[in-house]
């Protein structure tokens, strides 16, 4: 009986198709491809979030089923009885158009502008802005790689930026964008630290302060015992080194940039050169408070991640405000 009804209602909507226009039927089309990469998309996150499957208000493992909405699943928590999806209270929650987002995560990939990102996914500049910090929110920070075998390290200095801040009174003088900051000095500017091994692996944590103890704050903890540290000439590194247990390559004057063939810190040079030259060049420079964001986003771009994998690590189920 439930066959012959299926088949009834099926027939009907093949006949309505036929009826319909061309432009009728193209939006019809363009329903149905919106809807299966909803699917999609809920089908790329679902096993991350069975993985630590619990509710995102009271951390309770007991909920069940509770219905669904827009052919997303929903959860009942039976501790605490408020409902959820997989996408609460992660960076995900309550954006639109997700049929949108594996689109816009590769403009990511390829490292565009907001304008190009906005132009291609057809949605607007504001739009174009929130998904790109909600994408990179999950990985801002976190600078827990383990870095081993032969490693670099060396700080640079950014200068601070109140880009897009409407705060009538900046705490500087105003200047042009890359104008004259002194870089003599360290005032008016941001320390970052960046570390790669030759695997890859690499950290590139804000310094709060440029000073041998924020170094190896932010450093030895990541560090194999027994590797091999090039650095240049600065005794933060000396301690850091005599900690890890790690043999020391200091290369401290100019004359000197390779030892034994292979010890240089030309790989982390270059990396600090390239963020530069993309975050002032093509970003048009960026806002301090949202540095460690695109820290993040350098790294994973840098580890050769697609569009798929953007998204997973976008999803990073956290605390997130205003979901």
């Amino acid at each position: 009986m439930k066959t012959k009804l299926f088949v009834s209602k099926l027939n009907q909507i093949t006949k309505s198709l036929i009826s319909m226009t061309p432009g009728q039927r193209e939006v019809v089309h363009q329903s149905i491809q919106a809807l299966d990469t909803d699917i999609a998309i809920d089908e790329l996150i679902q096993p991350l979030f069975d993985v630590s499957a619990q509710c995102p208000h009271c951390h309770s493992a007991k909920f069940k089923k509770w219905g669904k909405a827009r052919m997303i699943q929903r959860y009942r928590c039976n501790e605490c009885h408020k409902t959820f999806n997989n996408k609460t209270n992660t960076p995900l929650a309550k954006l639109h158009k997700s049929h949108l987002w594996e689109k816009y995560a590769h403009c990511m990939e390829l490292k565009l502008t907001l304008r190009e990102a906005a132009k291609i996914c057809g949605i607007n500049l504001k739009t174009a802005f929130l998904w790109r910090h909600r994408f990179l929110s999950a990985q801002a920070g976190r600078n827990d790689d383990k870095l081993s075998g032969i490693i670099e390290a060396d700080e640079f200095f950014l200068a601070y930026s109140e880009k897009g801040s409407r705060t009538i009174s900046l705490p500087r003088v105003s200047r042009k964008q890359g104008g004259d900051v002194d870089k003599r000095t360290k005032e008016g500017q941001v320390a970052i630290l960046l570390s790669i091994d030759r695997s890859k692996h690499m950290i590139a944590p804000v310094l709060s302060a440029d000073t041998a103890s924020e170094i190896a704050t932010n450093l030895s903890k990541n560090i194999e015992v027994n590797s091999v540290l090039c650095s240049d000439g600065s005794w933060a590194y000396t301690g850091i080194a005599k900690e890890r247990q790690c043999d020391h390559k200091r290369l401290i004057n100019n004359k000197q940039r390779v030892i034994d063939g292979i010890y240089h810190i030309q790989t982390v040079n270059g990396e600090i050169a390239n963020f530069k030259a993309w975050v002032n060049g093509k970003m048009k420079g960026i806002a301090t408070k949202y540095l460690p964001n695109y820290l993040g986003w350098f790294k994973e771009s840098s580890q050769k991640r697609d569009s798929r994998q953007i998204l997973q690590l976008a999803y990073g189920r956290q605390q997130h405000s205003g979901t």
